[in-house]
């Protein structure tokens, strides 16, 4: 049950204010003509200051070719936009040090936005539409009127808790019930106390609402960060089927990224999350890998799947449920056919999806000219395997496997796991002879692995049978050619497991 209103109204005194000195190299650095010279003696007027921020400048987040002593050459290296960032950021979160918030509470707080500020700068780097490093602090900053309403308000900041797992539409209604304001009216409000650059105060102010008409045109790319951002950041908080659906969506519709291009972005986060607190001194818990977050994802299909079939039965029971029932069961099932494209034991595409975007390929290269290989891929002795070590060593066989193929694969080719032990790689604009080179990456990949067991390093290898398919611009049966080179390359494997296993065979290429 939501809680009552309790509007308030803000007052200034309430609202945090910057350190001092992290204050003035704000100031300085806006400055077009300041000197690298001028900011580095305001810098070091604050020893404190100084060492923190050499201390961050040095780790590997940022990682400077020679290590950095003073902060004059911090200036030159970094730049002063970079360098205004860092002080923006430490002043931020020195002036919630005595907050009277719990440093539990802190800590997950400033974990969520180190999240958001990490995500926005690997969709920075992805897309280039603006520096990374401007990404990172307006996705580190874009929540901070949320722990100061927090505070002005004096709410407990159990409230974070809640809202931290909740759509970002949905929490910032919630915020307008319980305070009578929300977090990014705030965010501007505190912003231009604080004298921050009028793109990055627009930016936050407007990152709930990227397409508004309203937004300055400088600030947009960056809003469009800041929202997608705010998406991931609640993904890797609530790891829910309906969370993963928004955030790959958002990454999909703002910058035309593809789902898989976009899993291949968000699973990169987590280590960058921890690399990002080390630098700048917070701590924070051990991150979740992307494969965990899908695997807890889709565990909530199986929740949502157990619903759907509730419904039926409620559905069958009364009639004058039916239309309310309909209408739930399209959503569930709309949320399944849009989430359930991942292996959850391997993080591989599964069989639907692979065919889907095999038929793609081969719609294409038909039409192009160009070459498509298949890589059938079946362990070898798997079966004793799992009769020997059982089942839980079997399955952690599978993902050394799969993430050895992974690792040995292109991002644009598809990997994909089609039942059991048998994996399969569609190779776009690769011939035979690639294909052929590719196969044994994978394969040297596979028994270059091994899985602890209580006797010992457990290595396994793999068969392959290759087929390929050179388009020659006429129109051909998909369907056809799929099953085709499935057949050709199917018998090729069966031949490589009859001739000793471990080993790569080719077969017809189709024209």
């Amino acid at each position: 049950m939501q809680e009552s209103s309790t509007h308030f109204s803000v007052n200034p005194a309430d609202l945090p204010s910057p350190p001092a000195a992290v204050a003035r190299v704000v100031r300085l650095a806006s400055d077009p003509d300041v000197t690298s010279e001028k900011l580095g003696a305001a810098i070091s007027s604050d020893p404190a200051f100084t060492a923190e921020l050499l201390r961050t400048v040095n780790s590997p987040f940022y990682g400077p070719k020679a290590p950095i002593t003073a902060a004059a050459r911090a200036v030159t290296v970094l730049g002063v936009r970079a360098l205004r960032n860092l002080a923006i950021c430490f002043a931020v979160r020195d002036s919630l040090r005595n907050s009277g918030f719990r440093a539990q509470d802190l800590e997950v707080f400033w974990e969520d936005c180190l999240r958001r500020g990490v995500a926005a700068r690997t969709l920075a780097r992805a897309t280039g539409v603006v520096a990374p490093e401007e990404a990172f602090t307006l996705g580190l900053l874009q929540d901070f009127g949320m722990l100061a309403m927090l505070r002005a308000s004096r709410k407990d900041f159990s409230q974070w808790g809640r809202w931290r797992e909740m759509l970002p539409a949905a929490r910032k209604e919630d915020e307008l019930s319980h305070f009578g304001v929300t977090h990014d009216a705030l965010a501007r409000m505190l912003g231009e106390r604080w004298g921050l650059p009028t793109l990055l105060v627009e930016s936050m102010a407007w990152h709930h609402a990227p397409s508004d008409p309203r937004v300055p045109a400088d600030a947009r790319d960056l809003a469009k960060l800041a929202f997608t951002a705010d998406l991931v950041g609640v993904l890797l908080s609530a790891r829910s089927a309906e969370a993963l659906a928004a955030a790959r969506a958002a990454i999909t519709e703002q910058f035309g990224i593809a789902d898989a291009d976009a899993d291949r972005l968000l699973a990169g986060i987590a280590p960058e999350v921890e690399a990002a607190a080390t630098a700048l001194g917070m701590r924070v818990s051990r991150q979740p890998s992307f494969a965990t977050v899908l695997a807890e994802a889709n565990r909530t299909l199986v929740q949502m799947n157990t619903s759907y079939e509730d419904l039926t039965r409620r559905l069958e029971a009364t009639l004058a449920e039916k239309e309310a029932l309909m209408a739930q069961l399209g959503e569930a099932n709309a949320a399944l056919a849009r989430l359930a494209y991942f292996d959850p034991l391997t993080g591989l595409c599964n069989r639907r999806h692979y065919d889907s975007l095999f038929r793609d390929v081969l719609s294409r290269a038909s039409a192009e000219g160009k070459a498509v290989s298949v890589v059938m891929v079946d362990l070898d002795w798997f079966k004793s395997v799992n009769d020997t070590y059982g089942h839980a060593t079997g399955d952690a066989v599978l993902r050394m496997a799969s993430q050895s193929l992974i690792g040995a694969c292109h991002d644009a080719d598809i990997k994909a796991r089609l039942g059991g032990e048998e994996l399969a790689v569609v190779l776009p604009n690769t011939d035979a002879a690639g294909a052929y080179a590719a196969a044994e990456r994978i394969r040297e990949a596979i028994a270059r692995g091994s899985v602890s067991t209580n006797s010992g390093p457990l290595r396994v290898t793999a068969s392959f049978g290759v087929s390929t398919f050179v388009g020659s611009g006429a129109k051909v049966d998909i369907e056809r050619l799929i099953t085709l080179l499935a057949e050709v390359a199917d018998k090729a494997l069966y031949e490589s497991k009859n001739s000793g296993r471990n080993r790569v065979t080719m077969g017809g290429v189709i024209r």
